[in-house]
């Protein structure tokens, strides 16, 4: 790890809580109920202010941590997984989001985020990040995800946006007005979590979050190779490939717009995977 990484982790660790503090998702749920019954009015992800983002966050997070087993309740997990995420957060587009970084209680290989700051990984994908090079590629593609407001994107161009304005003022109640805005809010949220964990963002979506995380992670002080090497290293360990990420494009798609950076180092590795790091000759792009 270089030094600019080093020493934000140093910073960072006098702002990280307990693991038990990290995520009170009991908080969390009653902030969404209030949030819900205030009516949020979803308008587009132009015009989705603060407020509206950490609603949509919050719900999204508790879909993410309900349907993949809960949070891993380690001390050492969660205070890692926050070290080199907040360090990571401070160089990305929006160092002032209040991001939470946590590890699910599943042995899945993926990862998700969710509007407001909440990144996620799989307990099965933590244990592949045995560098820290490696988990802040994992996080740092995650966390531009977030900078880059992907989910809130599926949001501004769903069809119950159309009209919405209309029909909520064609609707004198306010009782009736609330209604209409909470079922716009909860379809909202169903778009975004029917993206993470059944269709995925688009491919060019993928492509873009890969190149920005690694000038994130290359920016914070981390290696460049960190995710090439943990997709090879997936790569080798054969199988079903929809296994892995499988919301995401398939691992080869990825691997080509990859710049051919040699794997970080110290890495525990077998001798196939550095192999395979070493002979990689695909073209450098950026896609």
């Amino acid at each position: 790890m270089k030094t600019p990484a080093l020493l934000l982790c140093t910073a960072a660790l006098f702002l990280v809580p307990a693991a038990s503090a990290q995520f009170d998702l009991g908080k969390l749920g009653k902030a969404l109920d209030t949030a819900k019954d205030a009516g949020k009015m979803l308008k587009g992800v132009a015009r989705i202010g603060p407020e509206e983002e950490r609603v949509i966050g919050d719900s999204v997070a508790l879909e993410i941590v309900g349907r993949y087993g809960g949070l891993v309740r380690d001390e050492e997990i969660t205070r890692r997984i926050n070290l080199v995420g907040r360090a990571l957060a401070i160089y990305s587009d929006r160092p002032g989001l209040h991001w939470r970084f946590g590890v699910l209680d599943s042995d899945a290989i993926n990862a998700f985020s969710a509007p407001d700051g909440y990144v996620f990984i799989t307990r099965g994908l933590y244990e592949l990040a045995d560098t820290d090079d490696i988990l802040a590629a994992i996080l740092a593609h995650e966390i531009a995800h977030i900078t880059e407001r992907h989910a809130l994107s599926i949001v501004a161009r769903g069809e119950f946006l159309a009209g919405a304005t209309s029909l909520a003022a064609a609707r004198s109640s306010d009782v009736r007005k609330a209604d209409q805005q909470l079922r716009q809010f909860n379809l909202g949220v169903s778009q975004i979590t029917a993206a993470l964990f059944e269709k995925g963002f688009d491919p060019q979506t993928e492509f873009a979050a890969d190149k920005i995380g690694r000038d994130l992670a290359i920016t914070t002080g981390y290696a460049p190779g960190g995710l090439r090497f943990v997709l090879l290293r997936l790569q080798q360990r054969g199988g079903d490939p929809k296994v892995f990420f499988s919301t995401h494009p398939p691992l080869d798609d990825r691997l080509k717009r990859l710049p051919a950076d040699p794997a970080p180092a110290p890495a525990v590795e077998t001798k196939a995977t550095e192999d395979a790091v070493a002979d990689d000759e695909e073209p450098v792009t950026h896609g």
